[in-house]
């Protein structure tokens, strides 16, 4: 007897009828992260806080995610399309450094020198927090251990 043959998917109407779903549902995401920036932009300027409409609004987005107000399907596409586009955003970052130069020229050294610390600091900051949490994890691990055994003798 014949083994039957494998028969390739065919393409139908009905398989990409919905193939536009999700890049308007990414520019709708996106739409809707800009709207929120721009609110938190204006509310933290009217406030006059210290700080930028970015922390406001991160803070806001990162609160609503935890209460359950928003879910994170209702902002992952627009959320994901801003992060892999993300080196567009440093263009104007490489604009300013072309229109500063005599300040590079004049204090470049003395910049380059603050930001090398400030990265190493955060870095070895970083570094000794992940080592001090990970040694404290071994160790209760360690008097879990110990403790199981004792009871195991003591059994």
């Amino acid at each position: 007897m014949k083994a039957p043959a494998l028969q390739h998917p065919v393409s139908t109407p009905l398989m990409h009828a919905h193939a536009w779903r999700q890049p308007v549902q990414t520019a709708w995401q996106v739409g809707i992260l800009i709207a929120a920036w721009w609110l938190a932009d204006a509310a933290a300027s009217a406030l006059h806080l210290p700080f930028s409409g970015g922390v406001v609004g991160l803070f806001v987005l990162v609160a609503l995610l935890l209460s359950g107000w928003v879910r994170p399907a209702a902002i992952e596409l627009g959320a994901n399309w801003l992060l892999a586009n993300m080196l567009l955003f440093f263009i104007p970052l490489v604009v300013s450094v072309v229109q500063f130069t005599q300040l590079l020229k004049s204090q470049g050294l003395m910049l380059f020198v603050n930001i090398g610390l400030g990265f190493a600091s955060v870095m070895l900051a970083t570094a000794l927090t992940v080592e001090w949490v990970c040694r404290y994890e071994r160790k209760l691990r360690l008097q879990k251990l110990v403790r199981q055994r004792t009871a195991r003798a003591a059994a």
